[in-house]
């Protein structure tokens, strides 16, 4: 029996600049009358979430920064964090800068008003990763950064260097878990740092045993690396046809519409109303 339908944002609720629409909303209200909660659980941080979802009036939990913070929307009601190991921070900011990158640390400051953290002067690139993010950063010394609650680090790479940072002890003996995202850039691609033992998959399976919902009751829809672990152990793990060939590989199925059709919450809907047949 299905319970939980949890949807990434980006590339699978919607597409580039695509807002929370009617059409979507009425989809979460269908599944919520059926006694079906729908989650969100995306990289981005709680504050862009909560922007975005700002059309859907109804309380709903966001799954943000990949998994590390658990919070109601209207509520703010944080339900679960994992920060980073404090001690990782200092050796993981030296292989990245010992590559000539800058790290973007995301932290969880909601309340104190900024949700990233720079170290450096920005590139372009990275000035528009903090735009987006409605820039809400702070620039500040190692030292301070370390007083911070450090929930994920990003930054700009290209594959190469990518395979080389991901071999660094900090990372592959301290079990941290790394993703290089697909990108529209031919060079450029953003990569994600996460603390030892947490992904995706860990935050919304710690809200899942919140509720008494197990992986089998699960739905999940995604488009990229960093969803391919819930992808592989929610119930039912779908990608979107624009997911990479290796996150393919671990879903039960492929949803071939874009989201500007509004494929996720079709693809999901179908699951759902196929069940309801079978069970009359």
């Amino acid at each position: 029996m299905i319970r939980l339908i949890a949807l990434d944002f980006d590339g699978t609720i919607a597409a580039r600049k695509q807002p929370f629409d009617e059409t979507m909303i009425e989809y979460v209200h269908r599944w919520k009358e059926k006694g079906i909660e729908t989650v969100v659980a995306s990289g981005r941080p709680f504050r862009s979430l909560k922007r975005e979802l700002a059309p859907y009036k109804d309380e709903i939990v966001l799954i943000s920064n990949n998994g590390n913070l658990i919070r109601r929307k209207n509520s703010e009601e944080t339900l679960d964090r994992f920060v980073f190991d404090k001690d990782a921070i200092r050796p993981l900011t030296a292989a990245i800068e010992a590559r000539g990158l800058h790290p973007i640390f995301h932290v969880d400051s909601y309340v104190k008003g900024y949700d990233l953290v720079t170290l450096h002067e920005q590139t372009e690139r990275e000035a528009s990763y903090i735009v987006f993010y409605e820039n809400m950063y702070r620039e500040m010394t190692l030292d301070d950064l370390l007083k911070e609650d450090v929930l994920a680090v990003a930054g700009y790479t290209t594959p190469d260097v990518f395979e080389g940072l991901i071999e660094e002890p900090v990372i592959k003996e301290g079990g941290l878990t790394a993703h290089l995202l697909k990108s529209r850039d031919p060079k450029l691609s953003l990569f994600e740092i996460i603390g030892k033992g947490s992904d995706k998959w860990r935050g919304l399976s710690t809200y899942g045993k919140m509720k008494g919902i197990a992986p089998e009751e699960m739905i999940v829809v995604g488009d990229d690396r960093n969803d391919a672990a819930m992808i592989a152990h929610g119930g039912v793990g779908i990608a979107m046809a624009s997911a990479p060939e290796d996150v393919k590989k671990v879903a039960d199925s492929i949803c071939e519409e874009t989201p500007e059709n509004y494929g996720a919450f079709r693809c999901v809907d179908a699951i759902v109303r196929k069940e309801a047949e079978d069970e009359h």
